[in-house]
């Protein structure tokens, strides 16, 4: 990803790419055959792979350098703070609902809320208002 060009749509691109890695979850909690659940996590982290690199160069390009160690260790800490959370909360999701019906919530919830954020935040406008293709120089705040 990092070789080819960035996407015009990279906000849509990345929202969407992050939410639709998920589907795999689908399979996975109906299969019942290990190379399946393997199969679904080789693809699952090759999906996540490509927004990643756009949400890096992101940070770099969209940040203002004063705010840049700020900006990424916010998202650093929400990441990393949130992943106990949703994992504490499976195993009692499962106890409730069933380990297929967890997993397909798993599967289609992001889908979904990827889809109302990209909408709802107006990422397609905010897109073509801040072309990566074009290079806008950042206030650094010095003078």
């Amino acid at each position: 990803m990092a070789s080819v060009r960035m996407p015009r749509r990279y906000l849509t691109l990345m929202n969407l790419g992050w939410g639709v890695a998920c589907l795999p979850f689908l399979l996975i909690g109906v299969t019942t055959q290990i190379w399946v659940v393997v199969a679904c996590a080789f693809v699952m982290g090759a999906a996540f792979a490509a927004p990643m690199v756009i949400w890096g160069t992101l940070l770099q390009r969209r940040v203002p350098p004063a705010l840049l160690g700020r900006v990424a260790s916010l998202d650093f800490f929400v990441s990393v703070s949130l992943m106990p959370v949703s994992m504490a909360a499976a195993g009692p999701v499962a106890d409730l609902i069933g380990l297929q019906a967890t997993f397909a919530v798993a599967g289609t919830v992001p889908v979904v809320a990827a889809v109302v954020a990209t909408l709802w935040a107006r990422l397609p406008q905010d897109e073509l208002a801040h072309p990566l293709d074009v290079f806008e120089p950042i206030a650094s705040g010095s003078p």
